[in-house]
């Protein structure tokens, strides 16, 4: 239990650093180079977002696919049960 809670610390210590480096760094750059950086980062966002988005759908294509497979083969079930009830009267 200590062992999770040191990489858990340590791991927020190097966050905590990294936000200071990247802050320190800022404050030297330019205003257009802030600029270019912010639209970069934006774009990173886009393109994240557009995956995410066609993963999705692929995911519900896929649950379609798999609820239609359900489908027909409770239909066939269903054919079977009923052809059986027939051969039994």
């Amino acid at each position: 239990m200590m062992i999770g809670k040191m990489k858990e610390m340590m791991m927020m210590e190097k966050m905590m650093k990294k936000k200071m480096m990247t802050k320190e760094i800022m404050e030297m750059l330019s205003d257009d180079d802030k600029r270019k950086l912010l639209a970069m980062k934006l774009d990173l966002k886009i393109d994240m977002m557009e995956q995410k988005r066609e993963m999705m759908e692929h995911k519900k294509k896929l649950m379609a696919a798999k609820l239609d497979m359900k489908s027909s083969m409770i239909k066939k079930k269903l054919e079977i049960m009923k052809a059986v009830k027939e051969m039994l009267k």
